[in-house]
């Protein structure tokens, strides 16, 4: 299903609601994912890392504990999604709209927050916010 296009994997969402996709610990490293929709996807400990997730949806996604280091979110949607725990190093989310997005424990080392829209965000504890500059 992830082979196929963007449309593919909203087309399982519309057949299978409410039934998530579950993608725990699954290895999408470095794959092409743009405009995915994971909305609801269950993702705890997927390595995510260096994939390319520029204008996906991750709506009410379970992100705990993913490995998303160096991938791409440019335009991305993180609608109450749960990144507890995750490895956002390096991420790019510019432009990115994080609303509810739960970061406790995630490690944010050198992500790129420009331009995005930051909305009740729940940051690790002891990290400074980022700027939106």
């Amino acid at each position: 299903m992830l082979e196929g296009t963007a449309e593919d994997l909203a087309t399982w969402h519309r057949n299978h609601s409410p039934e998530p996709l579950d993608l725990k610990g699954a290895d999408l490293s470095g794959r092409d994912l743009r405009g995915r929709n994971f909305t609801r996807a269950l993702l705890d400990g997927a390595d995510l890392s260096g994939a390319n997730l520029d204008e996906a949806v991750f709506s009410e996604a379970k992100l705990r504990r993913a490995n998303l280091a160096g991938a791409s979110m440019k335009k991305s949607t993180l609608y109450r999604a749960n990144c507890s725990g995750a490895d956002l190093t390096d991420v790019d989310l510019r432009g990115a709209t994080l609303y509810r997005c739960v970061l406790r424990d995630a490690t944010i080392t050198g992500a790129n927050f420009k331009a995005a829209s930051l909305f009740k965000v729940a940051w690790p504890e002891g990290v400074d916010v980022p700027s939106r500059g």
